[in-house]
């Protein structure tokens, strides 16, 4: 195993599925991908102070899985992207960089929404080719 995709949400679940990735990767030689995809609310999408904000904490909470793994010694690339579906780009992002797995969270820090939108997670097993780890 080459990649490893491990979202990150800054919940304590994400960080449960950080360091399991890191495990896996420092008993295979893999390296780590810390992705977050950040999905401003529609109606403020042009408000471009919000999405700062929102994409700062993104910033923080991938900084943060870089440090963490910087201290494991497992190589590490961080990512933050945009994107309106967060099922959907964390799956076309993973085919495009030819990861070997997803390690997620079980629930994201806003379970609340799942009622709404549907899991996160839930979308990443049905429509991932690769293996998924749920880490709780």
């Amino acid at each position: 195993m080459n990649k490893i995709l491990v979202l990150l949400d800054g919940s304590k679940n994400s960080l449960r599925g950080l360091k399991f990735a890191l495990g896996i990767a420092k008993q295979s030689g893999s390296s780590v991908i810390g992705l977050n995809v950040c999905s401003p609310p529609m109606f403020m999408e042009t408000q471009s102070l919000i999405i700062h904000k929102i994409k700062q904490r993104s910033d923080e909470i991938v900084k943060q899985a870089e440090e963490i793994s910087q201290k494991n010694k497992v190589p590490f690339f961080g990512m933050v992207k945009v994107g309106s579906n967060i099922g959907k780009t964390i799956i076309a992002y993973s085919k495009n960089q030819n990861v070997e797995m997803i390690v997620t969270g079980s629930r994201g820090p806003d379970p609340e929404f799942e009622i709404f939108l549907g899991s996160v997670a839930n979308h990443i097993i049905n429509k991932s080719k690769i293996p998924v780890t749920i880490v709780k």
